[in-house]
């Protein structure tokens, strides 16, 4: 579990970096959604310490994620932080 936290905190904090630096205007919703279910995600862990209590978000994410584009380095931070925090959940899509 403890790994799984560490990614999805790296995850979290690369969306807020991304937030704060973009320059698009159409990206900020789209961050900002990202941002409210990492922190449900943190939440549900938090109170269930069982991986299965975010399945649900984490597929909704992946849907969200494969139909999204955040530009630039930021953007890049974001994708490969989602991906490690993904495949840290061992979850099966």
């Amino acid at each position: 579990m403890e790994e799984i936290i560490n990614k999805l905190t790296d995850y979290t904090l690369s969306l807020k970096e991304a937030l704060k630096s973009t320059n698009e205007a159409s990206e900020r919703p789209l961050l900002t959604s990202h941002l409210a279910a990492a922190a449900e995600m943190y939440a549900l862990l938090h109170k269930h310490q069982d991986i299965s209590a975010i399945e649900s978000i984490v597929k909704t994410e992946i849907r969200g994620h494969g139909w999204s584009f955040i530009s630039g380095e930021a953007g890049t931070k974001v994708a490969n932080t989602w991906v490690a925090f993904k495949d840290a959940t061992g979850l099966k899509y």
